[in-house]
Order: structure tokens, then C-alpha cells, then sequence
């Protein structure tokens, strides 16, 4: 729990260090074809919305969350990116990810291992933020890849 709580507050330290990028940097693409780093931000931001809001407010006040399909999921991210320069975005993902962080302060150590549901799935919140924490370093890297 607490390697978990650290991984999510070294993220708001790193995407604070995104607003070196130039917005240039933030509108292209890190490889031909794929998102810039201002779409993956957003990805990851709306990630972080959705799990607040269809998750995390959401345990204990049904048996089955929301599952998501993912491919249109991201590609509405990707799209909402459009809409905001690139320090909003950087304050959106900060923003909500401050806010997961401090849900997860509020809660007591052994809810960190009851199971819940997403659709067919059973997690715990451990295992939902070790995956949060995998999803976070994939896309890191994407982006660093280009600084």
C-alpha cells in the first residue's frame, strides 16, 4: 500500500515536469501513428476522472462497478486533448490524480484488500493500483521518449 500511495504521488512531481515541454513537443506524436504527449496525458487524466467517479466514489454502494470498453474510452480522450492547451491538461491529470491520492489517504489498510467487482472482473484496490502504477510507467515512458 504504501510503495502504491508513493508511485501515485511521484506522478504528480512528474507530470508538474511535463510544463518543461514546449507545446510543439506536447502536440507530437512520440512515434509515427501514435498519440502526442499531450493525448496520453489526457488519456491518463480521464483514466483518473473515471476511476473517481465510477469506481472509487461508487465501492460499497453496488456489487458490479462500470466496466468500460476501452478502445472508445481513449480514442474520446485523445479527442478531448484537442480542446486544452497543454499546462491544462498538466493541471487536469495533477488535479485528479491529487484527488485519487486523497480518497486512498481516507481509507482504512484493510480495505486495501477486499474484493470488488468491475463488470466480470475481481480486484482488490491493491491489485487496481499496482495495475494504475503499471499504466502510469508504460506511458511515462512514451512520453519521456521524446524529452
Amino acid at each position: 500500500m504504501h510503495e502504491i500511495m508513493n508511485n501515485l504521488k511521484k506522478y504528480l512531481e512528474w507530470a508538474d515536469s511535463l510544463s518543461s515541454l514546449t507545446e510543439q513537443q506536447a502536440d507530437a506524436p512520440y512515434q509515427e501513428g501514435r498519440w502526442s504527449p499531450k493525448e496520453i496525458l489526457m488519456h491518463m487524466a480521464e483514466w483518473d476522472r473515471f476511476t473517481l467517479e465510477h469506481r472509487l466514489r461508487r465501492l460499497g454502494e453496488s456489487e458490479i462497478l462500470e466496466d468500460v470498453e476501452w478502445g472508445p474510452f481513449n480514442e474520446r480522450a485523445a479527442i478531448l486533448a484537442k480542446e486544452y492547451s497543454f499546462d491544462e491538461v498538466i493541471e487536469l491529470a495533477t488535479q485528479y490524480r491529487q484527488q485519487i491520492i486523497d480518497w486512498l489517504e481516507g481509507v482504512d489498510e484493510t480495505e486495501w484488500t477486499k474484493p470488488f467487482n468491475i463488470g466480470e472482473h475481481v480486484l482488490t484496490l491493491e491489485e487496481y493500483f499496482t495495475d494504475f502504477a503499471w499504466h502510469d510507467s508504460h506511458h511515462k515512458k512514451q512520453i519521456e521518449s521524446i524529452r
